[in-house]
């Protein structure tokens, strides 16, 4: 029986978002600001970026749309290479702290809301960028993106994590801790078979990285919901591998990042996605 993009939604679909959502990254707001911004000097030389670079993707006109923008991170760096940026959250309190990096910015535009609300024009941007979002969730969620995007779309994901600290946590207390859902290469392969049989051809981009991290006590505890018991046996452990409150750790790292052209479309014709309306 021949698969169709349908069959492969499922792998996406377990991302989608809730109606706690907003709730919740609101919360994490303060926590994940200051755990990323430690790291936003080296952020500059993700692979993402140097892709961006190498491969000349962006312009100093182009327009560009980071859909889940959190704290702003990404596009801090998208503004090297243009200043027409534009980012969309729906966590008020996350972009709070975008406006704040962007704020010597004028032409950036920050949107609270839902994204599939607000951008409904064919060709607004020259490249629509989403990271490690559950926002992209659904085969409708994939077209609106092809759909307003002139040139380039790019979806990245975190697929294998791991920390050499928080293995030893999870041997402790005998549970796995929190990970976020959408850290998943089922995703990849789920949302790059729905691009393929829609008509286009996604490149699939892998970054291996192992690299020793320091980070504080305090990192280790933010994120993650313990019980009274539980918070006093980590907080032992973190203490007897803290030195002067920090602790250095091996992290093993993959990321993602699926590329696609939507000119690939107007070369294979409409008709390879008339399933989809």
């Amino acid at each position: 029986m021949e698969l169709t993009m349908y069959d492969f939604e499922r792998y996406i679909q377990k991302d989608r978002d809730d109606a706690h959502a907003e709730h919740m990254w609101d919360n994490k707001s303060e926590s994940f600001y200051k755990r990323t911004e430690k790291k936003q000097k080296q952020f500059a030389n993700d692979f993402v970026f140097h892709l961006i670079k190498d491969r000349q993707l962006l312009k100093e006109d182009s327009n560009v749309l980071d859909i889940g923008c959190g704290t702003g991170r990404h596009l801090s760096e998208f503004a090297a290479y243009t200043p027409y940026l534009t980012g969309i959250d729906i966590s008020s309190k996350m972009l709070a702290y975008a406006q704040e990096k962007l704020r010597h910015i004028p032409q950036a535009k920050l949107i609270h809301g839902n994204w599939m609300d607000t951008f409904t024009t064919e060709n607004q941007f020259d490249f629509v960028f989403a990271c490690m979002t559950p926002a992209i969730a659904s085969i409708d969620n994939i077209k609106r993106m092809c759909m307003i995007s002139k040139k380039y779309c790019m979806l990245e994901r975190t697929v294998y994590e791991k920390d050499s600290i928080e293995e030893e946590i999870e041997q402790l207390l005998g549970r796995k801790l929190f990970r976020l859902p959408h850290n998943d290469k089922n995703y990849v392969y789920g949302a790059w078979n729905i691009l393929w049989l829609m008509g286009y051809y996604p490149e699939v981009l892998v970054d291996k990285q192992v690299r020793t991290t320091s980070h504080s006590i305090e990192d280790y505890m933010h994120g993650t919901t313990y019980n009274d018991e539980e918070k006093t046996a980590v907080m032992q452990l973190l203490n007897t591998k803290a030195q002067d409150g920090i602790i250095t750790a091996k992290e093993s790292l993959i990321k993602a990042i699926i590329l696609w052209d939507t000119d690939d479309w107007k070369i294979v014709g409409r008709n390879s996605i008339k399933t989809l309306e």
